[in-house]
């Protein structure tokens, strides 16, 4: 957030009319540093310095405004300017906007835009959220096979302006079928004569409609891509998604994921930790703490039906800690692991088998190496809290068996959990840790007081 000082003093060039300083101000500073000086400003003194710059510098400055204060702009304003400002928006942008709208308020300014614009906002709203249909944009550019290198460079001219990008155009059928692509390198390079067909590439990577947007997002960064065409089932191409859209998905997925993670439940916030009220983060956070707090007295209700164990080896408390923050980590580990395989699909949900051998193995090197080093802290270090009836060795074998048990079924059950959620069609970022925790605790306690009691007979 820019400094607010400044603000007053924009005001105040504005009250005394110094256009031309405040024109200079905006044109000279990025279009998302002016975002965020106009964001502390009410919507007339907005709509009053944008009105300073041309058309295309104030497009760029209203998409780096939250959505709310572009809400407020455009329901705030007179038709000429909002009409203007809506038609130079790119596609995506406008059919975004107008989904944040009050239904009477889209409904009208609706009416402000050609058919087509029209035609175009209803078909990007119609797509489901968090699918590429709903997050492209129909401003790309197009040509045909039979068309020449020189044609093509005169189409090219007259509709870039329009276009979102232009570094790939892509070359479509009769019937707007996607049979094609061609840079503007490639277009650059070749003879004037040259046909379309004989440079273009075929081998094209493109995404459907309805294609999870996390996916579409992870093509681009995969393959390194600029723009990614998207087609209907009819392969028909209806818009493209830009690198630039791809960066957002991948932070919000991730922002999301990460939330899942620490079992805080909601949409993503889309604005700063510091400006999300904090009864927001308590609805967000309340959930998934209480229910974790409910099974965390279950895990209470097993310790104490152990009582008398406890009562008999006192030393068992001291070793507690450990048994479940080597549970934990290692079980959050592999989640992980798999967690982030899942999602890059180097894994699929068929694999469960194999990972379950592959984490057998990993938990059983890991398992001998903390159930050595903690036989040799109890046998060498521990002296109190014994019965005379066992001997150190006993109780160190315990303990080092229990906790190497731990670690194999923690890492094997965290491995599991993204897979079988997965094939459960539950997002697995949602039930992995906040679950993976739980059920790691309450498992490790039976272990370890199971295993007492059958290695001791107590």
């Amino acid at each position: 957030m820019k400094n607010p000082i400044l603000i007053p003093e924009l005001r105040d060039l504005l009250k005394k009319k110094k256009f031309k300083v405040l024109k200079s101000f905006m044109e000279e500073s990025h279009p998302k540093e002016s975002a965020e000086y106009l964001a502390l400003m009410n919507p007339d003194e907005i709509w009053r310095l944008l009105k300073l710059v041309d058309i295309f510098h104030r497009v760029d400055i209203f998409v780096y405004l939250d959505i709310d204060v572009q809400v407020k702009l455009v329901t705030s304003s007179m038709r000429k300017n909002v009409t203007e400002l809506l038609q130079e928006l790119s596609s995506d942008k406008r059919a975004d906007l107008f989904q944040h709208l009050e239904k009477d308020v889209a409904d009208r300014l609706m009416l402000y835009l050609p058919i087509p614009d029209r035609a175009d906002i209803l078909k990007l709203t119609s797509y489901r959220e968090e699918t590429a249909g709903s997050i492209m944009t129909t401003d790309y550019a197009t040509l045909t096979e039979s068309d020449t290198v020189e044609a093509a460079v005169r189409k090219i001219r007259k509709t870039a302006p329009s276009r979102e990008t232009i570094y790939y155009i892509y070359v479509i059928d009769d019937v707007g079928k996607l049979i094609g692509f061609v840079s503007l390198e490639k277009i650059i390079l070749s003879q004037p004569r040259q046909k379309i067909k004989n440079i273009m590439k075929k081998d094209i990577i493109y995404a459907f409609t309805d294609d999870d947007q996390e996916n579409t997002a992870n093509l681009i960064e995969e393959y390194d891509l600029i723009a990614l065409p998207i087609i209907d089932r009819s392969e028909r191409l209806v818009g493209i998604i830009t690198y630039d859209d791809a960066i957002d998905i991948i932070r919000e997925e991730h922002t999301e994921d990460m939330e899942k993670l620490m079992a805080i439940s909601g949409g993503v916030e889309e604005k700063p930790y510091l400006e999300v009220p904090s009864y927001v983060h308590f609805r967000k956070r309340a959930f998934w703490v209480v229910i974790l707090a409910v099974f965390g007295l279950f895990t209470g209700l097993i310790i104490e039906s152990f009582q008398d164990t406890l009562k008999t080896l006192l030393i068992l408390t001291f070793y507690m800690p450990l048994l479940n923050a080597a549970g934990g980590n290692t079980g959050s580990q592999s989640a992980t692991v798999v967690l982030r395989s899942l999602t890059l699909n180097e894994l699929h949900p068929r694999d469960l088998v194999k990972v379950i051998k592959k984490e057998f193995l990993i938990s059983s090197m890991l398992a001998l190496c903390l159930g050595l080093m903690t036989f040799a802290r109890v046998y060498l270090f521990s002296h109190t809290g014994i019965d005379p009836r066992f001997t150190l060795v006993d109780i160190a074998m315990v303990i080092a068996v229990a906790l190497s048990l731990q670690v194999v079924w923690s890492t094997i059950f965290g491995g599991i959990i993204p897979i079988i959620a997965t094939r459960l069609k539950v997002d697995p970022a949602l039930v992995s840790s906040p679950l993976l925790a739980t059920v790691v605790d309450m498992g490790g306690v039976i272990i370890y007081f199971t295993a007492a009691k059958l290695m001791l007979g107590i």
